[in-house]
């Protein structure tokens, strides 16, 4: 399945149109920052050997701004950088051959000038159409008619509705005028008037916010399905280094479920290495299940040495109103912790937010109090210490003190088994370990990938209760792992509003 994209500014390059003062992977990093949602590397004179390495520059450009990378015609480049996907002509390779080598997790776009080569597209299984050319361009020799902006409204009457782009001769003015008087475009796909601009950066905001008022963009939770699914490929490619102080009773759990998302967990409660487990650490998961003086002591150093270096600190303040030292010691750590993340149990986050909160022992009692009180709580602790705050419960609440996202995914036995909050927090320590630009998203990727695993454990023919079900949770966390636009199907996250 293919990862959800934005087609609104779809960026085609062109090598010889660039500035004198510019260079080419300047105007496309410029073009990035400025916006552009598609990137689509067209080369047409390269040699095999010279095209995969400029490939992988251009890739490492939009892994950094999470936009998806298509290749121009060579499915050979594709394969070998492992680009999202492939744009292919009328003349290049047969859509269906392409789909035989590609599979259907990349993008494979296909070019039409004529309503019956739309619609063998659509039939041949295209994940979008490049409809043109619109205008006459410089960029490339027309072989066939441009369309116009009549010739484009008849193509997309005719055919069933699919992501699309238009391109040919596309400026700032004539492409506003096309996106004013044509009922279905996604995007517009531009080549000189980004690839030749003075300032690619602001062409590109002039661009965007003009198509905005036209063609809405991905919404906050497709935005955030996309980043999860690529935050899960990064922790696997990445396979970071996460450090636990964590409780006795989950090391083992903790420790496998990092493994099969694709990390390296330590688990060290030695003071005496902690700054050198710093020095090459992804993230610091702390976990006060099993606390102790000399763990407190512990977890300390280890906060202050990773947040030294730069590393996220995860904290999982567990059973933090059932006694008086861990009341005492939660509020310290969130004090002078420095943390990145706060992720709890209903009972703890309710409690740390003063809006109620029941435990008994490590366990919540009781409920949220309702998604208001439950979304509040988030909220106002995430503002409150400067931080991302995650409860997790039969709804998981994730904020960053501005926004707040329900996630309504997870099976019920995740509460039969020992430790399932601790591994959420083990997760989240994986994901924001290698996407540290974003930390509300990462940490409702972590959760969500827990969540809509234990859905797929639960579903197994093979679980017949909390034990199998525990085992199968494992196999599931790395089964999406290795395919992780599975979550485009399963994730259902939704933002409240307060």
């Amino acid at each position: 399945m293919v990862v959800p994209v934005d087609y609104s500014l779809y960026l085609v390059t062109d090598s010889s149109l660039v500035p004198e003062n510019a260079t080419f992977l300047g105007q496309i990093e410029k073009a990035l920052e400025g916006g552009v949602t598609l990137v689509q590397l067209r080369e047409k004179d390269l040699d095999t050997g010279p095209f995969i390495d400029l490939a992988y520059k251009v890739q490492a450009l939009t892994r950094q701004f999470n936009v998806p990378l298509i290749i121009n015609d060579r499915i050979d480049v594709a394969l070998a950088v492992n680009a999202d996907g492939v744009h292919i002509g009328q003349d290049d390779m047969p859509m269906r051959r392409a789909r035989q080598i590609l599979g259907h997790d990349k993008i494979i776009g296909v070019s039409c000038n004529t309503i019956a080569e739309a619609q063998q597209a659509i039939a041949d299984g295209a994940d979008y159409l490049g409809i043109g050319a619109v205008w006459d361009t410089s960029t490339k020799k027309l072989k066939k008619k441009t369309l116009g902006i009549q010739g484009v409204k008849d193509l997309l009457a005719a055919i069933p509705p699919i992501p699309n782009v238009v391109i040919g001769g596309i400026k700032l003015n004539n492409g506003k005028e096309l996106l004013e008087n044509t009922q279905g475009v996604h995007g517009l796909s531009i080549v000189s008037g980004i690839m030749a601009a003075p300032d690619a950066k602001q062409a590109c905001q002039d661009l965007l916010s003009m198509i905005r008022h036209y063609v809405p963009g991905p919404s906050k939770e497709q935005d955030i399905v996309k980043y999860a699914i690529k935050a899960t490929a990064r922790v696997k490619s990445g396979s970071p280094l996460v450090h636990h102080m964590t409780n006795t009773v989950v090391i083992n759990d903790n420790a496998n479920a990092t493994l099969a998302v694709g990390a390296s967990p330590i688990m060290s409660t030695n003071t005496e290495e902690v700054d050198d487990i710093a020095a090459i650490n992804g993230a610091m998961v702390v976990n006060m299940g099993t606390l102790s003086q000399s763990m407190s002591e512990a977890m300390s150093t280890a906060m202050e040495s990773n947040t030294k270096l730069g590393n996220p600190v995860i904290f999982d303040p567990v059973g933090a109103a059932a006694t008086e030292y861990r009341r005492v010691m939660t509020q310290k750590y969130l004090d002078v912790g420095h943390l990145t993340v706060l992720k709890g149990n209903t009972g703890e986050i309710l409690y740390i937010a003063q809006r109620g909160g029941q435990s008994r022992g490590v366990d919540t009692v009781g409920g949220t109090g309702g998604e208001a009180n439950a979304a509040a709580a988030v909220k106002e602790t995430a503002q409150k210490y400067g931080i991302i705050v995650a409860m997790t419960g039969e709804i998981d609440y994730v904020s960053d003190g501005e926004r707040v996202f329900a996630i309504d995914n997870g099976d019920a036995l995740l509460a039969s088994i020992t430790g399932s909050g601790c591994m959420v927090s083990s997760i989240v320590g994986c994901f924001t370990a290698v996407n540290r630009e974003n930390y509300l998203y990462a940490t409702i990727a972590g959760i969500l990938i827990v969540t809509v695993a234990s859905e797929k454990a639960a579903s197994r023919p093979d679980v017949h209760g909390p034990g199998t079900f525990r085992s199968a949770l494992i196999d599931e966390l790395y089964n999406i792992t290795n395919e992780p636009s599975i979550l485009a199907t399963y994730a259902k996250v939704r933002e409240v509003k307060l």
